[in-house]
C-alpha cells in the first residue's frame, strides 16, 4: 500500500521543545506572501502594459533588427493575455495558501491542533504522545514556478497522516540529520525514514552510535562478511593506504535522454552562429556584445557537456571517505565523510525526479552518491561501503 504523508503549509518552521509547553503555527510565512503578491502583480503588469504597446522603441537596445521583417512566432495578444493569467494566478494562490494554517499546541504529553482551511469551520483534535510512531525524516519536492526546491520535513508520525505532526521544516539540508536525531531523543522516539528495502526504524538508544557500532550491536556483520560478484561498469584498484572504485560509464535513463536532446539542439544553434560569425555580428551591431554572447555560450555548451557525461570514484582510506567526480580528464571531489562519524548507509529515493541515490548519513550532513546508477549497483556499492567499515 502506498504511504500517505500529510500537507504541511510552512517552508521554513521549528518546534522549539526546549521550552515547554510550545506553541506553534504551520502557516505560509508573511515574507511568502509579500513575494509572491508581488511576482504576481508584477507579471500580470507586464502582459497589461505589453497589450497596451508601453514597450516600443525606435531603436532596440541589444540589436537593432527590424521587428516588421517577419511574423512573429506567437501572437503577442496570447503572450500578454498568459502573462496576465499567470500573474493574477500567483498572487490569488499565495493569498489562499496564506489563509490556511495549523496551530499546534503541545505541553509534554499531549499535542493539540487547530487546524483553519480556506473554507468552513476550523477542526480541532488533541492527541496523546504515547499514540505516535515515531519521528519521520522525509524530502519533498516542492515547484514555485520556473523554481524547484528541495524541502526537508521531519514529523511526528501518527497511523492517521491527518494527526502527524510537524516538528521541523525547511528548505536547507544543513544539519537536518542532527536535527532529525535531536527530536527523537528528546521525545524518546525511534526515529523512521523509506529505503529502497522499506520502512527503517531505529531506537533512540542506538541514535548515539556510529554505524560500526550499530552494525556489530545487533550481530549484523555477518551479512557483510561475503560480497556479491563485482559488477563489471566497476573499476577496482587497492594500494598499500587506499581503495579506489570506479565507475566505468555514465548511465543514462530519461532524463538523460531528454537532456541529450536539448543539447543536440542547442549545439546545433551553436555550431550554425558560429559558422555565420559575420552575419550574427552585423545583427547585433556592438562588437564587446558579440564577444561576451559567444563566451558565454561557448562555456554553457561545455558545463553542460561535463555535467551530462560525468562520472563517479570512491576512495576509501584513513579513516575517510571520499567522492569524486570526474569530468573526462577533470575530477573534483564532491565530499569528505569521517568513517567514524557515519551514523548510516542508505539508499534513498529523491521526490524530484523518482532516482535513487545512495546517502552516506553523518550527524551534521548527508554526502550523496550515484543519483543516476541503477538500484542493483547501488546496493552493491551499499554492502561493499559498509563491509570495509566494518573490517
Amino acid at each position: 500500500m502506498k504511504q500517505r504523508f500529510p500537507k504541511h503549509l510552512s517552508y521554513r518552521y521549528k518546534l522549539n521543545l526546549e521550552n515547554l509547553p510550545a506553541r506553534s503555527k504551520d502557516r505560509l510565512s508573511y515574507k511568502s506572501l509579500i513575494a509572491g503578491i508581488v511576482i504576481g502583480f508584477l507579471m500580470a503588469l507586464l502582459g497589461v502594459l505589453e497589450m497596451a504597446n508601453k514597450f516600443r522603441v525606435e531603436k532596440d537596445f541589444i540589436y537593432p533588427i527590424n521587428l516588421n521583417s517577419a511574423h512573429l512566432a506567437f501572437n503577442h495578444l496570447f503572450v500578454d493575455y498568459s502573462y496576465i493569467i499567470i500573474g493574477v494566478g500567483i498572487m490569488l494562490w499565495t493569498i489562499v495558501s496564506y489563509i490556511r494554517y495549523k496551530k499546534i499546541y503541545f505541553n509534554g504529553r499531549t499535542f493539540d491542533v487547530d487546524f483553519k482551511g480556506v473554507f468552513g469551520e476550523t477542526e480541532l483534535f488533541d492527541e496523546h504522545l504515547r499514540n505516535y510512531r515515531g519521528v519521520r525524516m522525509r524530502v519533498e519536492f516542492c515547484q514555485w514556478g520556473i523554481l524547484t526546491q528541495n524541502k526537508y520535513i521531519i514529523e511526528l508520525e501518527h497511523i492517521d497522516p491527518g494527526k502527524t505532526i510537524p516538528l521541523y521544516i525547511s528548505t536547507d539540508s544543513t544539519e537536518v540529520y542532527d536535527i532529525w536525531h535531536y527530536y527523537a531523543k528528546r521525545l524518546d522516539m525511534p526515529t523512521i525514514i523509506d529505503t529502497d528495502e522499506g520502512v527503517k526504524v531505529v531506537d533512540t538508544r542506538d541514535l548515539n552510535k556510529s554505524l560500526k557500532d550499530y552494525i556489530i550491536s545487533l550481530g549484523l556483520a555477518p551479512n557483510y562478511a561475503i560480497l556479491p560478484p563485482k559488477p563489471r561498469v566497476i573499476k577496482f584498484s587497492q594500494r598499500r593506504d587506499k581503495i579506489v572504485l570506479s565507475i566505468k560509464k555514465s548511465f543514462w535513463d530519461v532524463y538523460n535522454t531528454i537532456a541529450f536532446i536539448w543539447l543536440a539542439v542547442y549545439g546545433a544553434v551553436y555550431y550554425l552562429a558560429v559558422r555565420n560569425y559575420e552575419q550574427v555580428s552585423a545583427m547585433i551591431g556592438v562588437q564587446w556584445k558579440t564577444y561576451l554572447l559567444f563566451t558565454m555560450a561557448t562555456l554553457l555548451l561545455i558545463i553542460w557537456v561535463l555535467w551530462l557525461f560525468k562520472r563517479e570514484k570512491i576512495v576509501i582510506k584513513a579513516g575517510r571517505i571520499i567522492l569524486i567526480y570526474n569530468f573526462f580528464f577533470i575530477s573534483r571531489k564532491r565530499d569528505d565523510v569521517a568513517i567514524e562519524e557515519l551514523k548510516d548507509i542508505e539508499i534513498l529515493r529523491s521526490p524530484n525526479n523518482n532516482r535513487h541515490y545512495l546517502a552516506l548519513i553523518s550527524q551534521y550532513n548527508v554526502a550523496v552518491l550515484g543519483s543516476k546508477m541503477p538500484l542493483e549497483l547501488l546496493r552493491w556499492l551499499k554492502k561493499f561501503i559498509i563491509s570495509e567499515i566494518i573490517k
